[in-house]
């Protein structure tokens, strides 16, 4: 998708978004389904329980290195050796939490004359060894499959599509997967809870970060295909995380905050 298309389509969402109440309504519906008892899904990644949160937010540091301005060597060494200090080969980065690593123009506002980045991420990632396996939570369908190449884009990446139990469509986004792990799926194809869909890619070719899963929740996908964005601007947060949601319940077995609103507030 072009820029100049993309960003008629963001007007386009924004517009329907404001507009449409028929959105809020779809919207709180599958939420509705998402949070009640009878929902339940497949392990996306199968984690251990030593798996640890990282805190990626400005200013943030780990084992007292700060974070912004790493080479992806540098970042992907310090996200190992946290993760093998603590007996773990998973960490997680935190949903909603405002970063200061997407410096690259990429991330620039669309908007004329604004100097915002956006800067909040919208979904949870998954740190792990490159080559892991990852999963469906859900049975659905298969509707986009693309390669995002762009410097700290999502690379290779998917998005399935799911229904919920009055039949309203909500969206599951995985984010630098390997390229190879995904050749062989076709859009339109279905799916069943727990059954493999890819694998994480490695840098560069995962757009290059260090390896990783983003995983996204997506409530309404308008007309944004693969270029629905993963990081919101700060100013335009409150539409965005309704859209995405954290995905918490996808993950029921974590016993540690990914919410990094909720960990901001306790």
């Amino acid at each position: 998708m072009s820029f100049t298309n993309n960003h008629q389509n963001l007007i386009y969402a924004k517009e329907r978004f404001e507009n449409d109440r028929s959105i809020m309504k779809k919207i709180s519906m599958t939420m509705d389904f998402l949070k009640s008892p009878s929902f339940s899904s497949s392990p996306v990644i199968k984690i251990d329980q030593r798996a640890i949160v990282f805190n990626l937010s400005k200013g943030a540091n780990i084992n007292n290195v700060p974070i912004n301005g790493l080479t992806v060597d540098e970042f992907s060494g310090l996200v190992e050796d946290a993760m093998s200090s603590n007996n773990t080969e998973y960490g997680f980065g935190r949903w909603g939490e405002v970063r200061e690593i997407y410096a690259n123009e990429f991330f620039d506002s669309i908007v004329e004359g604004s100097n915002e980045k956006r800067n909040v991420h919208m979904g949870v990632d998954v740190f792990c060894q490159s080559g892991e396996d990852i999963f469906t939570p859900l049975d659905g369908r298969i509707i986009i499959k693309a390669n995002n190449k762009n410097e700290l884009d999502y690379g290779p990446m998917l998005i399935l599509e799911h229904t919920d139990d009055k039949g309203g469509m909500f969206y599951t986004l995985y984010g630098h997967l390997s390229l190879a792990s995904i050749a062989s799926i076709e859009e339109g194809q279905t799916v069943v809870a727990g059954q493999k869909i890819a694998e994480v890619g490695a840098p560069p070719e995962n757009g290059n970060w260090p390896p990783h899963l983003h995983f996204q929740l997506i409530l309404e996908l308008f007309s944004l295909g693969s270029d629905f964005p993963g990081v919101a601007l700060s100013s335009e947060k409150e539409m965005w995380l309704t859209l995405s949601p954290c995905p918490i319940m996808f993950f029921s077995g974590m016993n540690k905050p990914i919410n990094s609103i909720h960990a901001n507030k306790s």
